[in-house]
């Protein structure tokens, strides 16, 4: 499996912690559960998600979205994006989750 590596700046980093925070918490406030539920009932490949193309699209995505500044706004961003897109995007945001939450784990057990 491949590593991504993003850089973002100190507003970015501050909006995607809030979003993660909320996340953690089981309030995922950029997609509807519907829309979730629906993607990861999909078979999948993390072979495929993994390549350095798609990686590259979910990079520019969620760069794109972090510009925005109030959630009403990320949502539309969302909204408008392709049904792949999107799909796309929710599989890298619980990527995003669990590598944060694993992550939080270990510096709590330190």
């Amino acid at each position: 499996m491949s590593k991504v590596e993003v850089y973002l700046n100190d507003d970015q980093i501050k909006n995607l912690k809030g979003i993660l925070d909320q996340s953690q918490l089981g309030v995922h406030l950029l997609f509807d559960n519907k829309k979730i539920a629906d993607v990861f009932q999909k078979t999948f490949s993390e072979d495929d998600f993994f390549q350095a193309e798609n990686l590259k699209r979910v990079q520019d995505d969620l760069l794109k979205l972090l510009q925005f500044k109030s959630l009403t706004d990320k949502q539309d961003y969302v909204r408008q994006l392709s049904v792949d897109d999107q799909e796309r995007l929710i599989r890298a945001y619980f990527y995003i989750i669990e590598n944060n939450m694993r992550s939080n784990k270990k510096h709590s057990s330190h």
